[in-house]
């Protein structure tokens, strides 16, 4: 069983007074294993209802009823003793496929007298009321205030160290030179950095992970991946009608192309040669159903670079990388992941590394921002920006051997950074203008790079 940390934040949630659990997160990144491996371990009884193997379950929660009228008809389904009140997890799986059940987290948050949780993957984009993929009225099944909802994503870089077996002691050791701005050992950096080359191609969908891990063959993670993205296509054709299932292929099928050109920055016009505002009218609820489903990531532009930087966004400047980097490159071919093995940087691989790190701080919780100014004495490109505890960050990401910083270098001249950090293929430093330097790997420790200052926690 793959170690995952969506099992501590089951357990917290268990610990103390709670609402139902929302899980949302793209397909198959391994809601429903976990969940039911908790459920065995932490619970006397557990029943789990899945809508999509067996839509007729949703007869159970027919009508106005109170959440006591649920559990005398699940009794009367599963038999005698299968609810016991304080031991028993009812886990409802794929309830993005009706609205019923998803109405009545309500009355169980409510009755709060046996443990709830709920996954579903397509909580964010149109269900057609009058049944999967067919045409007709539609609405969002999103949280309603009786849920606590959390995100599931796939497996982040130091998962994949535990599925490699790398001892704890090793990735403490290296979250202590992170935090301390100190390089890494040689040999631990050396093996990190293969092992991070690995994880861009295997990537961290689960069973991707699982096959490699068991045969250290890259061929079974391909047809694995295979099957993943011919799943997306499903789901889209699911969960769209008519010309939009067409158009929101084209929409997944351009963003790996688009990430590799120069200019990042979406466009839709490349999408089928189309012409400015049409292009973008055609294509927007397509690009933002990918989004829903979680197979994109969005990172949006901001005017200037200041806190908070929500209030600088601009919504209609914007990069989408892939929630995955292991299926970009899949897509991208065997000579991106041959490149991507050996560390060539002479095939692109700018896109790959920049939307590596994307993925690494959409999992560590970091919302996606860049700034780009092309034009004057200020004229800069800053690949991300957030915020820590004592400031502005601006980041840069560098996939070659050039490690000159320009835009870090004269970003303070124009704007209030406090940090300015560098990730490439190179060890921990910082260099004689402040700027801090990390390897690519070291984005998926990026909160090991902000300290939190004494005083009380406002958040888990």
């Amino acid at each position: 069983m793959l170690r995952r940390k969506m099992y501590d934040t089951l357990r917290e949630w268990k610990s103390r007074r709670h609402k139902c659990l929302l899980i949302t997160g793209q397909r198959q990144v391994g809601k429903t294993f976990i969940v039911e491996a908790f459920a065995k371990a932490e619970y006397r009884n557990h029943i789990t209802i899945n809508f999509s193997d067996s839509p007729q379950m949703e007869s159970i929660f027919e009508g106005d009823i109170t959440a006591e009228e649920i559990i005398r008809r699940l009794t009367l389904h599963f038999g005698a003793g299968s609810i016991v009140e304080g031991e028993t997890l009812l886990f409802l799986d794929g309830i993005q496929d009706t609205k019923r059940a998803f109405s009545a987290l309500k009355q169980f948050s409510i009755y709060n007298r046996i443990d709830v949780i709920a996954s579903g993957s397509m909580l964010d984009v149109r269900i057609p009321q009058s049944g999967i993929g067919v045409e007709g009225e539609v609405e969002n099944l999103m949280p309603m205030g009786y849920e606590e909802p959390v995100t599931m994503h796939p497996l982040d870089f130091e998962e994949y160290l535990w599925a490699r077996d790398i001892p704890e002691e090793v990735i403490s050791g290296v979250r202590s030179c992170i935090r301390d701005r100190i390089p890494i050992d040689r040999h631990t950096y050396d093996v990190l950095t293969s092992l991070y080359r690995e994880f861009l191609i295997v990537g961290g969908m689960p069973e991707a992970v699982r096959e490699y891990v068991e045969t250290r063959d890259f061929r079974p993670v391909s047809r694995v991946q295979n099957e993943l993205v011919s799943s997306c296509i499903r789901d889209i054709n699911r969960y769209n009608s008519g010309i939009d299932r067409v158009k929101t292929a084209e929409c997944f099928d351009s963003i790996p192309y688009q990430l590799a050109d120069t200019n990042r920055k979406f466009m839709y016009s490349r999408i089928s040669g189309g012409q400015g505002r049409r292009s973008s009218d055609r294509y927007m609820e397509n690009l933002l159903w990918i989004k829903g489903a979680g197979y994109g990531n969005f990172c949006y532009g901001v005017t200037q670079p200041a806190q908070p930087l929500g209030k600088y966004v601009k919504r209609d400047m914007f990069k989408v990388y892939l929630s995955d980097t292991g299926l970009l490159l899949h897509m991208y071919g065997d000579k991106a992941r041959l490149a991507a093995y050996n560390g060539d940087h002479s095939y692109n691989f700018g896109a790959v590394a920049e939307n590596a790190v994307a993925n690494n701080l959409v999992k560590s919780g970091i919302g996606l921002f860049y700034y780009v100014n092309k034009k004057g004495e200020g004229k800069m490109e800053l690949d991300f920006l957030t915020e820590f505890w004592d400031g502005l960050v601006a980041m840069e990401v560098k996939s070659g051997t050039d490690s000159t910083a320009r835009s870090l270098s004269k970003v303070r001249d124009y704007f209030p950074v406090k940090r300015r950090i560098m990730f490439e293929e190179d060890n921990i430093r910082v260099d004689e203008d402040g700027i801090e330097h990390y390897p690519l790997f070291a984005s998926a420790f990026i909160r090991d790079m902000d300290r939190a200052p004494e005083g009380p926690r406002f958040s888990y």
